[in-house]
């Protein structure tokens, strides 16, 4: 990784004492056996990580709204390490802050990233579409009963006030359901998760991340994979319903 490490180095010489090396998350400190970044010890060293995309955060920003992110201390060289950061979090649109440290917050930020965030949720996604088609379910129907209730009517009540006021908000046969069977994928994944956190802690993902984006055809490999996942019928049947919703209608002629 020649052209990262020579990044690092045209950094460091800027890095003079009471200066502050701000990260958004905590890999580049926690795994610093494998990343090489140590900094010198008379400067801040802090971090805000908003807890999402970057689209989502400038759009949440630009609606006045912002995005909920963690802090933490590594180092406070000058004694103002917590008025920065403080005014970094503001300044880059987070709506609240929460305390952590860096390796609670890599630990925790890798896990949901392949967990319920991204990898298992397009898991489930993809077992229960699967299993509905196997079942002779149209692709729409599928989607509908897989994807866009969840993401277009039951996420937004959870976001409001919590999973049970979802759930008191629901027909009394998914209240039933729903009560009858979490506990039921909880303790099917509940070991799928302790490996995943297991293979964070040893550095594992870490070390995973870095082998495969320094790779030169990095980006072509990523193109392959996300087309794999863009053409998969789940997701093209995706791309056409929602192109059918109300909002995604042309309004000329409209009353």
């Amino acid at each position: 990784m020649p052209h990262k490490l020579l990044c690092g180095q045209q950094l460091q010489k800027h890095l003079t004492p009471g200066k502050a090396l701000y990260f958004s998350h905590g890999f580049g400190i926690t795994f610093n056996e494998q990343t090489g970044i140590v900094p010198p010890k008379d400067v801040d060293v802090f971090l805000v990580a908003p807890k999402g995309s970057g689209t989502s955060l400038r759009r949440m920003f630009l609606q006045g709204r912002g995005l909920n992110s963690s802090y933490a201390i590594f180092q406070d060289a000058t004694g103002k390490a917590f008025d920065r950061v403080i005014a970094l979090g503001i300044a880059v649109g987070s709506g609240y802050l929460f305390e952590t440290d860096f390796k609670k917050e890599v630990y925790s930020d890798l896990t949901g990233e392949r967990g319920t965030l991204m990898g298992a949720i397009q898991g489930i996604f993809a077992a229960q579409y699967q299993v509905l088609r196997e079942r002779g379910h149209s692709p729409s129907e599928a989607f509908n009963e897989t994807v866009e209730e969840l993401t277009q009517s039951l996420m937004p009540l959870v976001a409001e006030n919590g999973m049970d006021w979802m759930y008191a908000n629901c027909s009394t046969t998914a209240q039933r359901g729903a009560l009858d069977w979490w506990k039921k994928f909880r303790d099917a994944t509940a070991p799928v998760f302790n490996e995943l956190y297991d293979s964070v802690a040893a550095g594992k993902e870490s070390q995973r991340s870095i082998d495969s984006n320094s790779k030169t055809d990095y980006r072509e490999k990523l193109e392959e994979e996300l087309k794999e996942l863009r053409e998969s019928e789940l997701w093209q049947a995706g791309k056409t319903v929602r192109s059918l919703r109300p909002e995604n209608q042309p309004t000329k002629g409209k009353i």
